[in-house]
């Protein structure tokens, strides 16, 4: 037939190659499925081995609470301030140290065969692998913020093991090692924030001490003129001046009594006067020689020398100067030393006691009445006569109280000088006290502050010593078995069924993909449409393949084939959901009841 019949373009047409339909793929399907069965078994027959061969492996689980402080935090606060998660980090890495995990691995004799040959360090790797922690968390409000934060409540602690009871003796251990280091690092940290507390307290203690007897020491060498004595001193100044003034004016007062009381004793005599024959009182010897003195010097001016009155007068006076023992002179000297009192009580009522005036005259007047005193006493003892002493009681008063009062006004003299001395002592110590303030305030200031950081410290040693014996006593936070390990009954992994599904799905997949493997690899022509492709002509007609003993008996072999594989199949599923889902004689009777019903 040539290219142009009608027949031809309808087998040469696009339609012919469009993909295969599903007639075709069940045909594939039945010319492979010896290869497709093959390739199932096999592939599931691997996953099945790999699900009984694998070792069992069982875990046992801890939960451990992290349970809060049982005293409230207002009342005692706890020196350990790190969150939770960080200490179970930190509690970790203690834990799972090569010598703890070494001495669990000797003293459970556990990877038994692995440690003969893996090295210790590789069995020490696979137990870490084996041990797992994980923290369960839980939306919390934050006491400071208020706000929601998650925050670590418990945590699980497992250990993995082929063995059921190493898994639960191991992972009661690791809870024991756990709950143990929590404490441990709890009592640990508040033992040293006590210890730390004391020693800086110490030493602030030992520094206070240090700045006491420097500001002693600088008390010391400026006595008196710190500023903490400015209010003193200045009182102290001012009191003195009052006082000053006090005696000032005292002493003005005094020095007037004293001068009246001289001028006073003036116009007192020392004795009495006696009494004459005409009952008028006589005048003292030295009185008379006076007043006759004075008589003989107005009656020289009117009569002579020779004049009976004058003669009378002059053996008079020469009569009472034997008596008396007074010279010229010495009569001379008692009339200028009474002129001398009387000036000298004008002048004081003027002038003070300093005045030039005053002091010039008292001078003159203190070495005439020695001088006065002496020519007595010489013409006493000359004579042979003592000197007759005062026996006028006004006169002795008036003495007495001139020499008291010149004792009063010596003491107040006295008295003024020692004050004086001390208000210029204050007066220096006030003028020193803003060059040495700097320093003292510097000292002040230091101690003050390192007063106040010892109050600080103490009383946040009595806190950490309190919260010490918080932690001791377990009152704080701490970690609680809230479901200890218990014996696992069942193996946590491997999950055998779903290693047989896996391996079902996989087999499947694995067989198909054979089959359409092999189906890519093979030319040979099984249908009309592969003629078609290849020879690119239409088909008139199918004729049917004769059957041949070869094939006959090829098909028989492979029947017999599949339905040994079947079986072995069969027994192999049934094996499998007989140890790792439910006894078949169980099955059994659940499927027969059933029935029944």
């Amino acid at each position: 037939m040539n290219a142009s019949s009608p027949d031809y373009l309808i087998a040469a047409e696009p339609g012919a190659d469009q993909g295969k339909s599903l007639a075709d793929y069940l045909s594939v399907l039945r010319r492979r499925k010896g290869l497709l069965l093959i390739v199932f078994l096999l592939l599931f027959a691997v996953a099945a081995i790999v699900a009984l061969t694998l070792p069992a492996v069982y875990r046992s689980t801890a939960t451990i609470l992290i349970k809060e402080q049982e005293i409230p935090q207002e009342f005692v606060r706890s020196t350990v301030t790190s969150f939770a998660d960080e200490r179970i980090q930190v509690i970790s890495q203690q834990v799972m140290t090569r010598a703890t995990l070494l001495d669990l691995v000797d003293k459970y004799t556990l990877y038994g065969t692995a440690r003969q040959r893996e090295t210790s360090e590789e069995i020490i790797a696979r137990m870490r692998r084996d041990i797992k922690l994980t923290p369960i968390s839980a939306d919390v409000t934050d006491r400071r913020s208020g706000s929601a934060v998650k925050s670590t409540i418990a945590f699980t602690l497992s250990y993995d093991s082929e063995v059921a009871a190493n898994a639960q003796k191991i992972a009661s251990e690791l809870t024991t090692l756990y709950l143990n280091e929590n404490v441990k690092n709890r009592q640990q940290k508040a033992a040293e924030t006590t210890s730390f507390l004391d020693e800086e307290l110490a030493r602030v203690s030992e520094y206070i001490s240090e700045v006491e007897q420097r500001l002693a020491d600088f008390k010391r060498r400026n006595q008196g003129s710190t500023p903490d004595l400015s209010m003193s001193n200045q009182f102290n100044s001012e009191r003195i001046a009052t006082e000053l003034q006090r005696l000032d004016r005292e002493m003005v007062f005094l020095q007037d009594r004293k001068i009246q009381l001289e001028s006073q004793l003036a116009d007192a005599r020392p004795s009495i006067p006696i009494a004459g024959v005409s009952g008028t009182a006589a005048l003292e010897p030295e009185d008379r020689l006076r007043l006759l003195q004075t008589q003989l010097s107005s009656l020289t001016g009117t009569y002579s020398d020779s004049h009976p009155d004058i003669k009378r007068l002059k053996r008079e006076i020469a009569n009472l100067r034997s008596e008396t023992g007074l010279t010229p002179e010495a009569a001379d000297r008692g009339d200028k030393l009474d002129q001398f009192r009387v000036q000298l009580a004008e002048l004081r009522r003027k002038y003070s006691d300093d005045h030039p005036d005053v002091v010039a005259l008292r001078r003159a007047y203190t070495a005439l009445d020695q001088a006065v005193k002496a020519s007595e006493s010489d013409s006493a003892a000359a004579d042979g006569r003592r000197v007759r002493k005062p026996d006028n009681p006004v006169y002795i008063q008036l003495k007495a109280q001139i020499e008291t009062t010149g004792s009063q006004i010596d003491v107040m003299r006295a008295e003024r000088k020692t004050l004086q001395v001390r208000l210029q002592e204050f007066d220096l110590r006030l003028s020193q006290t803003p060059g040495v303030e700097r320093e003292f305030l510097e000292l002040a200031r230091d101690l003050d502050s390192s007063r106040a950081r010892f109050r600080e410290m103490r009383e946040k040693q009595m806190q950490a010593q309190v919260a010490e014996q918080l932690e001791r006593g377990r009152k704080a936070e701490r970690f609680t078995i809230i479901e200890p390990p218990i014996l696992p009954e069942k193996p946590y992994r491997p999950n055998r069924q779903l290693i047989l599904l896996m391996g079902l799905v996989l087999a499947l997949g694995g067989s198909i993909a054979a089959v359409a493997l092999r189906e890519s690899l093979d030319a040979a022509v099984h249908s009309p449409k592969d003629i078609v492709r290849i020879l690119q002509v239409p088909v008139l007609s199918i004729l049917p393949q004769l059957p041949s003993p070869l094939a006959t008996r090829r098909r028989k072999l492979m029947l017999r084939a599949g339905l040994l594989i079947g079986l072995i199949g069969l027994t192999l599923v049934v094996t499998l959901l007989h140890y790792f889902y439910m006894p078949v004689d169980v099955a059994w009777y659940g499927v027969l009841r059933r029935l029944s019903n």
